[in-house]
């Protein structure tokens, strides 16, 4: 099979991102600054009912958000996309219903309550909306609804948010720093349609209208993105794996019929990639929900408990199928791990990145893992910060600022080879007591699956367990890599070394140069007669003497720089 790369869907998002400033297309936000009309509660939960109408590609709908006030206020402010129109706005006590003061801004809508709430008030909103959403112009990067066919002409119906935001199918707060503990999802779709969300199943209703409804829920938090359903003529491929904690983990393959007879394959693969995550990582986030996939009509998505896969059964040249490998990982670095703000999203990206190298590793030994960092390495941007430090929205880490044509993949492969980097800098030992400590930060939290083991995170987060880790400092090498987008180079020249007697006796000098002469006190491997050893340059500056040959510096290509 042809070789797929995650350079190549980049690509196509350039191509994309092309086509649709010719269309007059641009992409919605979600992130950013978090108001303080949204900052002022906490999600507990969704409770989402949606009808479907493949026909009219319309959906109508109801949401319940549960919330928590953290700080006083009398208005609160929810996203909902435009092209829906608000039917009621109100909330239920004692089997009343109260109607709630309502403004509609643009793409957000302002809600406020009689009195003042105060702090740890517990209150629901209930919302009711319908029309036409969004289609998904170019999905999964550009999102919103696809209204496809299968192969024998069935209604193929699927949704893909992470870029656009969640607001696209239902009001929200649409900001990753919120994950709902629990979230509900009562889809109703024609038959033979199969509604398939995130969690368990929780009932199916056969309607008198020739409709079904399919009520899935899950009881651990979730990002935003992942609240969404997929729904087809699905077959349901049943399985489980066993955890490295011992529990046997329920899997669930929701497939085309046309597709059904590739999907053992696939789930096998998968097993595969469980065992190998778990190893580095720690044991499988959502064992209490399941291991769920869904075939869609778009590449693919991490979406928690039902990833998205629509890489048509393709396995590389290494013999796995790397989107299911990527997307997957994601349960650990998106779903279980989540950025607080998108400025942070190369936690997700960039750490899921890493692992994609590592299985390589994995399979094929190191050499393969060494020529796949070193491509990875030459592809770097470096046009923006990987991890900058203000708030951003998600395109704007996707993108080289302000403008959405050029394609930024760096908190991908860049955010990969910095880790890389850092592996070689502190070692292997640190370096995966790392991995696993941001993940599951004590061996207890391993053993946990009600919600309490997930965590919204960030760079630093990852910066602390790094350095108690290594017993190291490594605010240097966070703030050149990660904070600022220019790489450090490493200049060598080579002089006669006049203190010695031997006429053949020659120094290298090694320095780094720094944008904006940043601390880089980098060590580097340098070859000398065929035996490596590791230079310290504490002060940024070392030599080294030799006779013959010319050194190689850094052979493996193990440190990140100019090239």
């Amino acid at each position: 099979m042809k070789k797929i790369s995650i350079l190549a869907a980049l690509l196509l998002f350039v191509v994309s991102s092309f086509a649709q400033r010719e269309l007059g297309i641009r992409p919605t936000e979600t992130g950013g600054p978090l108001m303080f009309e949204q900052a002022a509660y906490d999600v507990q939960a969704y409770d989402i009912t949606l009808k479907v109408d493949p026909k009219t590609k319309t959906i109508s709908g109801i949401t319940v958000m549960t919330a928590k006030i953290v700080i006083p206020t009398n208005v609160i402010v929810l996203d909902l996309d435009t092209p829906y129109t608000i039917g009621r706005v109100y909330s239920e006590a004692g089997g009343k219903q109260a109607a709630l003061k309502y403004e509609r801004k643009e793409g957000k809508i302002w809600i406020y309550f009689p009195a003042t709430k105060q702090p740890g008030e517990m209150f629901e909103t209930i919302i009711s909306y319908s029309g036409i959403p969004r289609e998904a112009p170019r999905p999964p990067w550009i999102g919103g609804f696809m209204w496809k066919k299968t192969g024998d002409g069935s209604d193929w119906i699927s949704v893909a948010l992470q870029n656009d935001g969640a607001d696209l199918v239902f009001p929200v707060k649409d900001h990753p720093s919120d994950k709902a503990s629990t979230a509900t999802m009562r889809v109703t779709v024609p038959d033979p349609l199969v509604a398939v969300g995130p969690g368990k199943l929780e009932s199916t209703a056969k309607n008198h209208d020739g409709t079904s409804t399919y009520i899935w829920r899950m009881t651990n938090p979730i990002p935003n993105y992942s609240i969404l359903f997929n729904a087809a003529p699905y077959r349901v491929i049943k399985d489980s794996v066993k955890s490295i904690t011992g529990e046997m983990i329920p899997m669930e393959f929701y497939i085309l019929p046309e597709s059904f007879e590739k999907g053992p394959k696939l789930i096998n693969e998968t097993k595969k990639y469980n065992a190998f995550f778990e190893k580095y990582l720690g044991p499988f986030p959502f064992r209490s929900q399941k291991l769920g996939i869904v075939e869609t009509p778009h590449l693919g998505m991490e979406h928690s408990t039902h990833i998205a896969y629509g890489n048509k059964f393709q396995y590389n040249e290494d013999g796995f199928d790397w989107l299911m490998l990527h997307e997957f990982g994601h349960e650990w670095w998106s779903n279980l791990v989540t950025a607080s703000d998108w400025r942070d999203f190369w936690i997700h990206e960039g750490f899921q990145s890493f692992m994609d190298t590592l299985y390589l590793e994995e399979i094929k030994g190191k050499d393969a893992y060494f020529e796949a960092m070193r491509g990875r390495a030459a592809r770097t941007r470096n046009m923006q910060p990987v991890a900058p430090r203000e708030p951003k929205i998600s395109y704007q880490v996707y993108m080289a600022e302000p403008d959405y044509l050029k394609s930024d993949g760096d908190i991908y492969g860049k955010g990969a080879v910095v880790l890389h980097t850092l592996r070689y800098l502190i070692g292997d030992e640190a370096f995966f007591r790392s991995l696993r400590r941001m993940c599951y930060p004590t061996k207890e939290m391993e053993a946990v699956t009600d919600g309490r083991q997930a965590r919204l995170v960030n760079t630093d987060d990852f910066l602390n367990i790094a350095e108690q880790e290594s017993k190291m400092d490594l605010d240097w090498f966070f703030e050149l890599y990660l904070r600022q987008p220019k790489l450090p180079k490493l200049v060598t020249a080579i002089t006669i070394d006049s203190a010695s007697s031997g006429s053949h006796d020659q120094v290298m000098s090694l320095t780094w140069e720094t944008p904006n002469n940043l601390p880089f006190p980098m060590p580097v491997d340098v070859e000398v007669n065929g035996k490596t050893r590791r230079v310290e340059l504490k002060n940024g500056q070392a030599t080294v003497s030799f006779t013959g040959t010319v050194p190689v510096v850094d052979p493996k290509g193990w440190v990140l720089k100019v090239q």
